[in-house]
């Protein structure tokens, strides 16, 4: 089921599978909730590769209800498969304040669906601000996009500046699909490109919706984690059923650590994980000397006749 997908690292399209992941933080730990394998079936359907290639893809022998429905994730749509994922969440009792995620995700259908859940938690997401930004939000009975909301900012000097977080600001409270939002568009310095923050807490204060988003980089904290250290990314296996199996196996063995290293003073899983590579191979050399003593003494019990 391998196909094509767009590698934002080398900038162009390689073999592979999107990883659409979800975890909880509270800005110490991060623990992983739930996973799955996407591709990217493009315009023609074909996913990127040609009638040759998608002839030679291996095909799958095994037909389990859990591997069916793997297989159905492969080709829904992230946005919905995000829903369910936070869905899923909810149901094993999982308890959360604010869902965070990158500006791919900010959309309509995403911030109703947030808004109308039964558990009280709030959407917090980047928006697009560059000229390719196309969602309009009301502001003042008035549809505008991000840029224009930038310069109608600059224009109606709403322009504030954060000391505490050393950069500029705009606040605008919107209606984005029906739903009142507050945004926030942000900048390092004068000149500098602006960025976006937009949220259904409509009480929250700029500084803190700050402080709250960027706990969301621990979450690419996580994937470059399982890269460098689990393995993750790296299963040569032919077989989809496989690259699940390796994906799920990678999370918890992250989970085991992120808990350990909870209860314990490591600042980091790197910190961890090679501790925990030291003690494996201190045993196994303490058992090879313990064979070797073994042999000794029965040698010695042999020669003497004596019990060993």
């Amino acid at each position: 089921m391998i196909g094509r997908v767009h590698s934002h690292l080398r900038h162009k399209s390689v073999l592979g599978f999107k990883y659409l992941a979800i975890a909880v933080t509270d800005g110490v730990s991060q623990l992983l909730l739930s996973l799955a394998l996407v591709g990217e079936k493009g315009k023609k359907g074909n996913y990127g590769m040609s009638d040759k290639e998608l002839k030679n893809r291996k095909k799958s022998t095994k037909t389990s209800d859990l591997l069916k429905s793997r297989k159905e994730d492969y080709d829904t749509s992230k946005i919905e498969l995000a829903k369910e994922m936070i869905r899923q969440a909810i149901r094993r009792k999982v308890r959360f304040s604010y869902v965070l995620a990158d500006s791919w995700f900010t959309c309509q259908s995403m911030v109703k669906f947030i808004h109308r859940l039964h558990v009280r938690c709030h959407w917090l997401d980047m928006i697009k601000v560059g000229e390719k930004s196309r969602a309009k939000y009301k502001v003042c009975r008035k549809e505008f996009t991000a840029p224009q909301l930038v310069k109608k900012g600059k224009k109606e000097k709403l322009k504030k500046y954060s000391r505490r977080l050393r950069c500029y600001y705009i606040r605008y409270d919107a209606v984005f699909g029906g739903i009142k939002v507050r945004i926030f568009l942000t900048r390092r310095t004068n000149h500098g490109s602006w960025n976006g923050l937009l949220t259904t807490d409509t009480e929250i204060e700029f500084a803190k919706a700050w402080e709250i988003y960027s706990r969301r980089w621990a979450l690419e904290v996580v994937f470059k984690d399982c890269k460098t250290y689990l393995g993750f990314g790296k299963c040569q296996s032919r077989t989809f059923a496989a690259q699940i199996a390796a994906a799920t196996l990678c999370a918890i063995q992250y989970n085991l650590l992120s808990t350990a290293r909870r209860f314990s003073d490591y600042e980091t899983i790197g910190g961890l994980f090679r501790e925990a590579c030291g003690d494996s191979i201190q045993v196994s050399v303490a058992q090879q000397i313990w064979g070797v003593l073994q042999e000794l003494v029965n040698a010695i019990a042999d020669a003497f006749g004596l019990l060993d």
